[in-house]
């Protein structure tokens, strides 16, 4: 046989027929449904953000498409926008985890409301925030005190819910999301126009001052709980709230570190933050890590590790 003959029965593929890994557009359809998210971010193989799918969007191309046609590298390109962080909160504010994939439709891993959106800001990569990199220095100080106030709301374990000076929402934690389910039951997810009005309103908002801490709490009455109101600052200028919610007083000193500050660093912070948590309820529960941990909503293992981390020393009871 002659090499043009060979040559003649030479069949060409772009990609290999065969391959089960091979996606197609109506997979990522499937994630979308899957992991129950609105958006999926693309990222590349490094961590970097490329765009952001949006369910609806996907949908609405498959229908005009013939899909046996396009490839999905494509199809991904085609449909990923940036989106700022603004855009995406009302997206994702009942969203705790989302799936991130390749230009590929592959699963690149899962990322946090907080991986998003530092990404989307530009802050930096998921890659640079697990190997601890530091932040990018030109940013403006009004993106950066955002910053850290996501940061703490992610970790500290309290119901939390911060808003910025006019009133309006900018983030909430898990706690805050259960505290606000037992209150109205009726709801399957966070009312925020709501939030915002009640804990603006004065009538929904009692005062009394604390003669054991000398501080002064709120309680709201839609939400039945206790708050503390904290200002949060910038170069001294007042940027927005952080309401901080303890359903008893007399149980769990609400006395707030001072950690909102445009200062220190970010770790600097959340170690000092935690830290002041756990000391406090250690030192509340009589140095009884059980009652501690229960005091915290974390497990006890949990909190050996995070005692030791911080090389806090538990007194020993007398007797």
């Amino acid at each position: 046989m002659s090499d043009n003959e060979i040559k003649s029965d030479i069949v060409l593929f772009d990609e290999n027929p065969y391959s089960p890994e091979i996606k197609k557009p109506e997979d990522i359809v499937r994630l979308f449904y899957v992991h129950n998210v609105p958006i999926l971010p693309v990222i590349s193989k490094r961590g970097i953000l490329f765009g952001i799918l949006k369910k609806e969007d996907v949908i609405a191309e498959l229908s005009d498409i013939a899909r046996s046609s396009v490839k999905i590298d494509e199809f991904v390109q085609k449909l990923a926008k940036k989106m700022t962080m603004d855009e995406l909160l009302p997206l994702v504010v009942n969203v705790k985890e989302l799936i991130a994939i390749d230009l590929f439709g592959e699963v690149q891993g899962r990322w946090s409301r907080l991986d998003l959106f530092m990404a989307a800001e530009g802050h930096y990569t998921k890659n640079e925030k697990e190997k601890g990199k530091e932040e990018k220095e030109a940013q403006s100080k009004d993106t950066v005190i955002e910053w850290l106030i996501y940061m703490v709301l992610e970790h500290i374990p309290r119901a939390l819910y911060a808003v910025n000076s006019n009133g309006k929402t900018i983030f909430f934690n898990g706690h805050f999301e259960e505290m606000y389910q037992n209150a109205f039951p009726e709801s399957t997810d966070v009312d925020i126009a709501k939030v915002e009005s009640i804990l603006m309103d004065s009538s929904y908002n009692d005062i009394y001052t604390s003669y054991v801490y000398k501080r002064q709490f709120f309680y709201n009455k839609e939400l039945k709980a206790y708050y503390e109101r904290v200002p949060l600052k910038s170069e001294n200028k007042t940027v927005g709230y952080l309401f901080m919610f303890e359903r008893d007083i007399t149980k769990q000193d609400l006395l707030v570190p001072d950690i909102i500050s445009d200062t220190d660093g970010i770790d600097e912070l959340l170690s000092r933050a935690e830290r002041s948590i756990l000391v406090q309820a250690l030192t509340q529960s009589s140095y009884d890590i059980t009652q501690a941990a229960k005091m915290l909503h974390i497990s006890v293992a949990d909190i050996k590790k995070r005692i030791k981390h911080y090389d806090i020393t538990i007194a020993k009871k007398e007797g």
